[in-house]
């Protein structure tokens, strides 16, 4: 400290003296030994923080802008501590401390080299700034670029513009890089930004911004980063690079992972299996949230993938490529041998599609799978999958635990659970082909080339049968062997029956057949037959015999009913075949074939042969005495194109022996008709037309016998000129329609009254051919048939044609807006092409036939009106808030005129009347026996008149308000002001409710207003009046019906339900009705489910006076009665009363047991119609209902063929 203050604080303190010298004015002390002693210590301690210039050629001073300036060129060099700056020329700027290097600049420090065009080193800072190809390098590192800054001090700098910085077998390019060295670093850390590109040996990278930690060693790629590694490319939001001793180990895209794979190959040639084709170009690629992946000698090893993880990849064999594969999960990791991907794991939630290149591969459908965990062996060409897999091929689906495919041989192996694993649950394997029936097994083997299999321990289904063998295996798609099988219907674990059989064969969509077959009960076998055949239809028609039943019946003696076959030879008809025989009464031959195409046609085709005996019951005479009938009927439904149809109904028989003997009345004996009727129609729904085209035929098949005097069934006729019908025909017969259309139409919304008039109008024609006989006067008493001479009856012909044209106009109006009314006129015209012709002899009209065209016209006048009168009581008690009235009163009038009398003045001249000598009027019809029919003679002005009255009751339920309906009444009479007498018609009425929503009654009524004449036993024309002379009509009918039904609940849990089951011996009746329906017919049972118990009541009284000295009452009663006994048990009792006679007319108990898959049912009518007993006990199912005891009596013992 006292060395600085004698030589360096004191003597700056002590007066300066300038002198003058060439350059300017200098300090000069009065001291020149003190001044040189101070500048000597001042550079002494200030050499290594200045920068010196140590050596130049030339050297120049200049003062420009009051500022000291040296130019210096020549070899020049500067230095400052360990930074020496070399050049050819420059410019130093002492007071900024600034050195401005041009030509040949270099700098050098500590090992580190920067030469560049252009250089400025400002001092306090320790900052180069260098432009003109800088280039900065020692031996860790090498930067170029367009502009540098270096900081000498601490071996950092920015590098601006065409950026190169090659490190450790890296060449990193940019837009800008900053980088700096530590002393104990052998290489730079660094920021790159824009257009940065990382290169080495083996990958390629690049992205928006790259920062480089040499420390860690870690490279982090940000703004589109990607990169290029062994021909996969990855990018990602961003990508983490780790490195150890400058090998890349890590590579990590925390988000927007994705990995991208370019190869190609070869298509197999079509023509030459060992031949190449086409080349061929694909990508494959990998995405998911994230990707980590681990390289081992500068190759990846394996790559990992998670969050919502997908690839694709292409299967290539020796180049020749094989197929796509699709999947996906949570996660995937991919392991790599020699940079080719190895293995490809997938986990959670796996699932995939492979689709194979149906060139190179066998298998020509996708393959479409999941599992929990999905491994892929590409060089095995094996897949395994574990835990839930799914495969489906095809059309074929597999579910197990575990699975495994070999591509290679393309077969697959299936087990509950990898051999091993204790953890995981097992799942049996389960295949299911369409057209099958799902089949499963411990194990399982099935080729996806020839999809044949074998399942080990397998069982399957059938419709609703179960199946189940050691061995089960397929020799074709529909063929299936089963080894030590079994076969039943019950889903226990333990069947209560079985059949067994060593083989069995199973024909798909078809039929199974085992032998031997064994049935068992429980597990004591029964009995076994050497064949036995089961239908294997899958719910669908297939052919097959129809087994019958059997039975004695005291008219049919003992008999065979209903054997036949079924054919189903196509989805689109199918043929019965049916069989019917009694030892006392003869045989039933029936064929019925149906067709149907779905929206074009559908028909039947039924031939029916009767054999019966004739004269005797024993059925040894069928051959030589029988009486034969062939009835054959044909019905064809057709929908065509453009709004068109066709119907065909054609019946024919051979005789009518059959209903001749058996018909239940002589009507039907006598009624023998082959009737054909076909129609075609057309409709043109947009223009509201339509027409339609018909042919019709009737031929009585009993004409020779009703005019054969020998027969039976001949017909006398009482009068000459009487006609019987051979056949008629109706041909042609044509209508066309047009629809009801406005006059005026209009979209507006307010229209105008004549917008709403309407008119429609129709024309048929008509063509009848009629063959007949015609009855002749043989003598005075006597009257016959018209015949030859040779007594064969003589057949005549009539034709006749017509047309019938039918006009309506209608006009509905709204009056005082809530008045409607609707004014109808209705015209119909006849044209003939022939009419009757009398001539008036004095006491009757003579009648001939008048050829030509003749028109009549008739028609009607209409009007109706309604409303609806509207009343609200608020009435509120209890729920009810209110009660509404609506009132809708209706009243029409119609006028028809009598045709034969003159209508507005005119005389139309369609009938001629005339007086006898008797005064008797004689009326002559014109048209009477025309197509046209006889004209309207009747005239009728008449009133129709009514009201109906509905109640409803508004009713609050919770928050709401519900609009309930109490009662409804309707009355309605007529009044017709043409008739002479009784003008008033009948009061028709009648009331309805629904009480409390259970409770129906219904009451309709008919009144009388006129007296009853008990002495003639007929209506008069004077009104019934009561004591008061106040008219009161009379009752002459009423009914009064009503019904309810009411049950109780099950004792079941909650959550069990009792089933509905149907019992097939039970009876069923109209409890409503007035009698009894067909006892035959199978009964279910009503009883709901969760219910114990219910019980249905009906009654109908009903009430007919039309002679009130012999009016008539009746008064059913009906009930029906189910209670659940216990679950298994049901019981049931319906019963029919006659409360008038107090009478049990039939009554009936049902008894049924749920015997899981077998059950008993017992039917009994103790008495009445339907008596009999029906006992049967069953399997349940439809394909086996032939297994059963069944025991018959009464009127279930059989009907007639």
């Amino acid at each position: 400290m006292r060395f600085i203050q004698l030589f360096l604080i004191k003597p700056l303190l002590d007066p300066l003296h300038f002198k003058e010298g060439k350059t300017g004015v200098v300090p000069y002390r009065l001291g020149k030994n003190l001044f040189v002693s101070i500048l000597f210590l001042t550079s002494a301690v200030l050499a290594d923080n200045r920068l010196r210039l140590k050596k130049a050629n030339v050297l120049e001073n200049k003062t420009i802008n009051g500022e000291s300036v040296k130019y210096i060129s020549g070899n020049v060099v500067f230095t400052k501590g360990t930074l020496t700056l070399n050049c050819q020329e420059g410019r130093h700027y002492e007071k900024d401390e600034l050195a401005v290097l041009y030509r040949n600049v270099s700098a050098l420090q500590e090992g580190r080299t920067l030469t560049c065009d252009t250089l400025k080193f400002y001092s306090r800072e320790d900052r180069l700034f260098s432009i003109g190809s800088p280039h900065v390098w020692d031996k860790d590192y090498d930067l170029k670029a367009d502009s540098l800054t270096v900081f000498t001090e601490q071996d950092s700098g920015v590098a601006l513009g065409n950026v190169i910085l090659i490190q450790k077998g890296q060449v990193i390019t940019a837009n800008r890089i900053e980088y700096q060295k530590d002393k104990v670093q052998d290489g730079v850390s660094y920021t790159a930004i824009g257009n940065v590109t990382i290169e080495d040996s083996s990958r390629i990278a690049t992205c928006g911004r790259a920062n480089y930690d040499r420390t860690n060693e870690i490279t982090v790629l940000e703004i589109e980063p990607e990169i290029k590694d062994g021909g996969r490319i990855l990018s990602g939001e961003k990508i983490v690079l780790t490195y150890k001793e400058e090998e890349l180990k890590k590579l990590h895209i925390p988000k927007k992972a994705f990995a991208l794979t370019p190869i190609k190959g070869y298509q197999q040639s079509q023509v030459d299996s060992l031949a190449l084709g086409d080349t061929l170009e694909f990508e494959d690629n990998m995405e998911g949230s994230r990707l980590t992946s681990f390289f081992k000698n500068g190759r990846m090893d394996s790559l990992r993938i998670e969050g919502m993880a997908k690839t694709l990849y292409h299967v290539f064999e020796d180049s020749i490529y094989q197929g796509k594969n699709n999947a996906s999960g949570d996660t995937i990791i991919m392991t790599f041998l020699d940079n080719e991907l190895d293995r490809l794991k997938i986990m959670g939630g796996s699932e995939g599609k492979y689709v194979p290149d149906s060139v190179a591969n066998d298998v020509d459908f996708p393959v479409i799978y999941a599992a929990d965990e999905i491994q892929y062996r590409l060089k095995d060409e094996e897949t395994d999958f574990e835990g839930n897999a799914s495969i489906k091929h095809d059309k074929t689906n597999l579910d197990a635990g575990f699975v495994t495919v070999n591509w290679q041989s393309n077969m697959l192996n299936a087990l509950p659970k990898l051999e091993g694993d204790t953890i995981s649950e097992p799942v049996l394997p389960v295949i299911k082909e369409e057209g099958r029936d799902p089949m499963s097994g411990d194990a399982m083997t099935y080729n996806l080339k020839t999809r044949k299999g074998r399942v080990i321990k397998g069982h399957t289904t059938a419709d609703d049968g179960f199946y189940t063998g050691k061995q089960i295996r397929n020799e074709s798609q529909k063929v299936f062997f089963i080894e030590n099988s079994t076969y039943t219907t019950c889903d226990l674990d333990t069947a209560h029956f079985h059949f067994e059989s060593n083989r069995m064969k199973i024909i798909q969509n078809n039929i199974v057949v085992a032998r031997p077959i064994i049935l068992h009960l429980g597990q004591i076998p029964i009995f076994g037959i050497p064949l036995g055949i089961f239908p294997h239809k899958g719910g669908q028609r297939h052919s097959g015999w129809i087994m019958p039943s059997y039975g004695d019946n005291r008219n049919r003696g003992q008999y065979i009913q209903g054997l036949g076959f079924y054919w189903a030879p196509s989805e689109y008809w199918d043929s019965k075949f049916s069989l019917g025989f009694g030892d006392k009464q003869g045989a039933t031959f029936r064929i019925n074939t149906m067709y149907r195409m779905r929206y074009k046609f559908s028909g039947n085709l039924n031939f029916f042969n009767r054999q019966y005996l004739s004269g005797t019951d024993d059925i040894m005479d069928l051959t030589d005495d029988r009486n034969t009938s062939t009835t054959l009927r044909w019905t064809h439904r057709q929908e065509m194109r453009n709004n068109q149809s066709l119907n065909a109904n054609v019946t024919y028989s051979t005789s009518g022996d059959y209903n001749k003997k058996y018909g239940l009345s002589e009507a039907e004996r006598m009624d023998q008709k082959a009737i054909s009727n076909m129609s075609y129609s057309k409709r043109w729904p947009k223009a509201k037309n339509s027409f339609s085209t018909n042919y019709y035929s009737n031929l009585d098949l009993l004409i020779d016998e009703k005019t054969n005097p020998a027969s039976n069934y001949y017909v006398m006729p009482t009068r000459s000129g009487t006609q019987i019908n051979i056949e008629n025909r109706t041909f042609p017969k044509f209508s066309f329609r047009h629809g009801q259309s406005n006059f005026s139409p209009s979209t507006a919304a307010k229209k105008k009254w004549y917008n709403t008039i309407t008119w429609n109008y129709g024309v048929n024609f008509t063509n009848t051919d009629r063959d007949y006989y015609e009855s002749v006067e043989i003598d005075s008493a006597t009257f016959g048939w018209d015949a030859d001479s040779l007594g064969v009856p003589l057949k005549q012909n009539e034709q006749n044609n017509g047309w019938i044209h039918t006009s309506s106009i209608n006009a509905p109006q709204k009056l005082f807006k809530y008045i409607s009314i609707n004014p109808s006129i209705s015209l119909k015209s006849a044209w003939v092409n022939e009419t009757k012709h009398g001539v008036w002899n004095g006491s009757t009209f003579e009648d001939s036939v008048k050829q030509g065209f003749a028109a009549r016209t008739t028609g009607s006048f209409s009007m109706n009106a309604n409303t609806q009168i509207y009343g609200l009581l608020p009435i509120p008690i209890g729920p009810v808030k209110a009660i509404r009235h609506v009132m809708s009163p209706t009243v029409g009038y119609s006028w028809t005129p009598d045709f034969s009398k003159p209508v507005f003045g005119k005389d139309l001249g369609y009938v001629l009347t005339e007086t006898d000598g008797s005064g008797n009027e004689i009326v002559y019809d014109r048209f009477s026996g025309t197509m046209a029919g006889n004209t309207p003679r009747s005239e009728r002005k008449s009133m129709t008149f009514g009201m109906n009255n509905v109640f409803q009751a508004k009713v609050k339920k919770g928050d709401e308000d519900k609009k309930v309906d109490l009662l409804s009444w309707r009355m309605n009479s007529s009044y017709n002001f043409a008739a002479d007498s009784m003008n008033l018609a009948n009061l028709r009425s009648s009331l309805r409710s629904k009480i409390a929503g259970k409770l129906n009654l219904d009451l309709s009524m008919t009144h009388d207003f006129y007296q009853y004449d008990m002495e003639r036993n007929r209506r008069t024309a004077e009104f019934n009046k009561n004591g008061d002379g106040m008219i009161t009509p009379r009752l002459t009918s009423a009914r009064l019906s009503t019904g309810f039904r009411i049950s109780g609940k099950s004792w079941t849990d909650a959550s069990t339900e009792v089933d509905e089951e149907t019992d097939t011996t039970a009876t069923e009746e109209d409890l409503a009705g007035p009698g009894l329906n067909n006892p035959l017919k199978s009964m279910r049972n009503t009883l709901g489910k969760k219910q114990l118990w219910n019980t249905n009541l009906s009654l109908s009284y009903s009430y007919s006076a039309a002679n009130p000295a012999n009016p008539t009452k009746t008064f059913w009663a009906n009930s029906t009665s189910t209670i659940n006994v216990t679950r298994k048990w049901r019981v049931s009792y319906r019963a029919r009363f006659d409360l008038m006679e107090r009478d049990l007319v039939n009554h009936s108990f049902s008894i049924y047991r749920d015997l899981h898959c077998w059950e008993l049912s017992l039917n009994w009518t103790p008495s009445g119609l339907g008596q009999g007993i029906n006992f049967k006990l069953n399997v349940k199912s439809p394909t086996l209902q032939d297994i059963k005891i069944e025991k018959k009596g009464g009127v279930y013992s059989g009907a007639g063929l």
